[in-house]
């Protein structure tokens, strides 16, 4: 448990999963046709509105979430964030692979090859439980939330 708690491994976790959700983010932000019809072809019948919706905005997000991460900035509330986004998108992999769909899954901007979806899934699930470690975990002494005095632990705290 010493070694999670650590700013070292909380830094480590932050800045990884920061690190993909900014590169991801960002790789589709160029195009968000491709993002709309990546969207699309998870077959989950959602509303036009909301596919563009996300096809454009959603990049944003995670480069947004992604910086605030690396920073440490926020960094729970990222990483609270960030753990739905990745919930969401875990459940969206897991029912195409179920249902045997040979699509792209659009994480990481266009592609016109299809994806291992059942890759995607475990890829997907170690960067949730990465950002399950930031959000449970103080983060640490390598953060503009401790520089600003935010995110401090019981046992940095000194008796007053």
């Amino acid at each position: 448990m010493r070694l999670l708690a650590s700013p070292y491994a909380v830094l480590a976790s932050r800045l990884v999963l920061g690190g993909v959700f900014a590169a991801a983010g960002a790789a589709k932000i160029p195009d968000p046709g491709f993002f709309a019809a990546a969207i699309r072809s998870y077959g989950l019948g959602l509303p036009e509105w909301f596919v563009s919706l996300a096809a454009y905005g959603l990049p944003y997000l995670e480069v947004l979430l992604g910086l605030y991460l690396m920073a440490g900035l926020f960094t729970r509330l990222a990483a609270w964030t960030a753990n739905a986004l990745m919930c969401v998108f875990i459940l969206a992999i897991l029912q195409a692979a179920v249902r045997g769909l040979e699509i792209s899954c659009g994480c990481f901007g266009p592609s016109s090859e299809p994806s291992n979806l059942w890759l995607d899934l475990l890829r997907d699930l170690g960067l949730l439980a990465l950002g399950l470690h930031a959000a449970f975990f103080p983060p640490g002494r390598f953060s503009v939330d401790a520089l600003l005095g935010r995110g401090t632990t019981e046992t940095s705290r000194r008796p007053g």
